[in-house]
């Protein structure tokens, strides 16, 4: 079971509306594929790989377009927990703190 988070959602919220103010089209289809790649997790939960920047083992990502779509493994579930620009430098107390409000 593949589940966001409040804060992924902001995330994948904000990025929509950013590329939307300049190609309305293109944020729907961004949007529609970081939807559908987080959607095969529920299916292949260690699709991903482990995030550099954590090195813990049920903490990983995967890609879509320039996007990190960060999650957590717990059990037989998946925590959608960020989505962040790939060339961000990662804030892994941001992190943190997402998993602790899961």
């Amino acid at each position: 079971m593949v589940i966001w988070t409040l804060s992924a959602r902001a995330d994948l919220k904000a990025i929509h509306d950013y590329i939307a103010k300049d190609a309305p089209q293109n944020a729907n289809t961004v949007t529609r594929e970081i939807l559908r790649k987080a959607d095969t997790l529920a299916e292949l939960p260690r699709l991903g790989k482990t995030i550099p920047e954590l090195n813990e083992d049920s903490l990983r990502e995967i890609s879509a377009y320039v996007w990190r779509i960060l999650y957590h493994l717990r059990q037989s579930r998946i925590f959608i927990l960020a989505v962040v620009h790939k060339r961000k430098q990662l804030d892994t107390d941001e992190v943190s703190q997402r998993i602790s409000s899961e």
